[in-house]
């Protein structure tokens, strides 16, 4: 991992206090996003690595793995496939409830969007607590029998999600640690 880009991204990303609820410190990706020099920077760390894992689909966690996931899938002249909540997608599609602190929540796939051969790179904003991530991983295990490689630019490592997912995945990389 780019020991600069990690640096810098350390430095431009703004933490929220007490958003959204108090207690919380918010990692805002959109300075990332507004930092056209950062925002290249990422997307070409990213696709450097989907080059490495010699990567055949990018999957995007609903809503901002779609801006990270795209631009890579894109750079890589390779298909995007987004995971989407519930309700969102037409056709056929598989679906995957996963508990949440209140209750639960979905997440779905088109079922003919990745295939058992396809190397697949799934990328978001940041990894928390786990839930959406580790429902993912399970989803795309009942389509491809291929290592999964998962990739997040932020992990709030206190928060244990990176190493729940590690458990179903060994492939997990994080840009930079925080504290949520």
């Amino acid at each position: 991992m780019n020991k600069n880009l990690q640096k810098k991204l350390k430095e431009e990303i703004r933490v929220i206090p007490d958003f959204p609820l108090k207690g919380i410190m918010f990692q805002d990706i959109f300075s990332i996003t507004e930092n056209p020099k950062l925002f290249k920077d990422v997307i070409n760390e990213l696709s450097s690595l989907c080059k490495k894992h010699k990567i055949t689909k990018v999957v995007g966690i609903e809503a901002r793995g779609f801006i990270f996931g795209s631009l890579v899938a894109y750079k890589n002249a390779i298909p995007f496939v987004p995971i989407r909540k519930k309700g969102k997608l037409p056709g056929k599609i598989i679906k995957k409830k996963y508990k949440l602190e209140y209750g639960t929540d979905q997440i779905e796939i088109q079922k003919h969007s990745i295939l058992n051969s396809d190397k697949v790179m799934i990328i978001d904003d940041l990894i928390a607590t786990g839930g959406t991530a580790i429902a993912s991983c399970k989803l795309l295990k009942s389509l491809t029998n291929k290592k999964l490689t998962f990739c997040f630019i932020i992990d709030l490592h206190n928060l244990g999600g990176s190493k729940k997912l590690k458990l179903l995945s060994n492939n997990v990389i994080s840009m930079i640690n925080a504290v949520g």
